[in-house]
């Protein structure tokens, strides 16, 4: 799944390459900046998909009551679906073995078409003469040719040609566009870019070599190539293709405006879009859960004839009498405490408690003492938690089952009363929640 979740990623970056170079830049005449574009084009797509935004939202974790479930048990499905996605997968992995395959013969035939030549060093290229009918052609610094097929001037013009070829390394620039076609084979916009970036080197050695040479003796000499029908091999710079019209029209045009290589940097824009729009990922965060019930003690206010007081870190009881009749009685949570110490309250207060989650006001007449509920947690709940397993480990009895994420969780089963007791004995009394998450 991740493999072509790639492959989509490059090879959308390489049809907003074809694109921007095809709509602004085909027609511009600074060659060498074209050539460096393309390449880049290759590059950005293969790191394009590692471009990840990461976004984070939070969200309300569901609180689930487990004293309303009832004993049940969810279980995937035991039918086995068909996993499309890896018969895709292998379907295009085979695509790729069959086209490697085939670039790797174009390389042993042009190795071998080269060890069955002359080959005679000049300078730091080999010169290979060959005797079948090919066109010529250089791959790094071998230079191949038919000396049969051409005369005296045209052969020094055709082996000038390659020379700028093999000099500025355009070999490498074919092997790369083989390579990007092998691992995106069923992506037409990268045939597409292996055929723009062949032209356009092409375009780039036309204008090296006119500069020093008649321009219409070397157009004639493209338009007599053409005529001969000759083979090639695609992995090669090649003197003559079949785009010599092409050629000749850029020979003829004018040089182009400075300010037109901007024209590359359209292609950023694109590129921020695409990672936003493909390349952005949203990750779900839990929010907080508030444990004030069970590690704050509540905030208690008493109020009588407007008079209100509130204290946070303990219980403390203020009580006001209207008028003169005055009397305030404080009391502090502790583990012991004697009946002469605690207050009894006559009169009637709303009383309101404050713990983060509800807020309640509730009329009381205070006759009896107000009482701490503590328990051997120091814990204002009296409520008894249940037995929790996750994935056979026992939990401890601090652990929060809200932290447990919904779509990790597999199945769930929950076990009360007598069968909590019967499957895992005295430990079970308070009831049993068994989770399996995912692996």
């Amino acid at each position: 799944m991740e493999y072509l979740i790639f492959i989509a990623k490059s090879s959308l970056v390489i049809a907003l390459f074809s694109i921007c170079f095809q709509v602004f830049l085909r027609n511009e005449t600074f060659f060498k900046a074209n050539r460096w574009f393309l390449l880049a084009g290759i590059f950005v797509a293969m790191a394009f998909p590692f471009l990840i935004i990461t976004k984070i939202v939070f969200v309300n974790t569901p609180v689930v009551d487990f004293n309303k479930l009832t004993n049940i048990v969810v279980n995937q499905s035991s039918v086995e679906n068909i996993n499309w996605w890896l018969v895709i997968l292998i379907a295009y992995a085979a695509g790729c073995l069959f086209f490697l395959g085939r670039f790797l013969m174009q390389l042993a035939s042009l190795f071998s078409l080269i060890n069955k030549g002359t080959s005679t060093r000049v300078g730091k290229y080999k010169m290979v003469e060959v005797t079948a009918d090919t066109s010529a052609f250089s791959f790094f610094n071998y230079i191949v040719y038919n000396p049969s097929l051409h005369t005296a001037n045209e052969l020094k013009t055709i082996i000038k040609h390659e020379e700028l070829h093999a000099k500025q390394k355009h070999s490498l620039d074919m092997l790369l566009t083989h390579l990007l076609c092998v691992l995106q084979w069923a992506n037409p916009f990268a045939w597409w870019y292996k055929k723009m970036v062949s032209v356009n080197l092409e375009y780039l050695v036309d204008d090296a070599i006119v500069s020093h040479q008649n321009k219409k003796e070397y157009q004639y000499l493209l338009l007599q190539q053409s005529v001969h029908s000759m083979a090639s091999l695609t992995v090669t710079n090649t003197f003559f293709n079949s785009l010599v019209k092409k050629r000749i029209v850029m020979l003829n045009k004018s040089k182009s405006r400075k300010e037109s290589i901007l024209k590359m940097g359209l292609v950023i824009p694109m590129l921020f879009c695409a990672v936003v729009v493909f390349n952005t990922e949203t990750i779900a965060q839990s929010k907080p859960v508030s444990n004030d019930l069970v590690n704050e003690v509540p905030k208690i206010t008493v109020t009588e004839n407007s008079e209100t007081v509130s204290v946070k870190d303990s219980v403390k009881t203020v009580v006001t009498k209207p008028k003169k009749q005055a009397k305030t009685v404080i009391t502090q949570p502790k583990e012991k405490q004697s009946k002469e110490q605690q207050a009894k309250v006559s009169n009637t207060f709303n009383f309101q408690i404050e713990d983060n989650v509800q807020t309640s006001i509730t009329p009381v007449s205070m006759t009896t003492p107000i009482r701490e509920a503590k328990t051997h947690e120091n814990s204002y709940l009296t409520s008894k938690k249940p037995l929790i397993i996750v994935n056979g480990e026992v939990m401890p009895s601090s652990f929060d089952m809200n932290l447990l994420i919904p779509e990790n969780i597999e199945h769930i089963n929950i076990f009360k009363n007598q069968s909590a007791i019967d499957r895992f004995g005295k430990k079970g009394e308070n009831g049993v929640v068994e989770i399996t998450t995912k692996k």
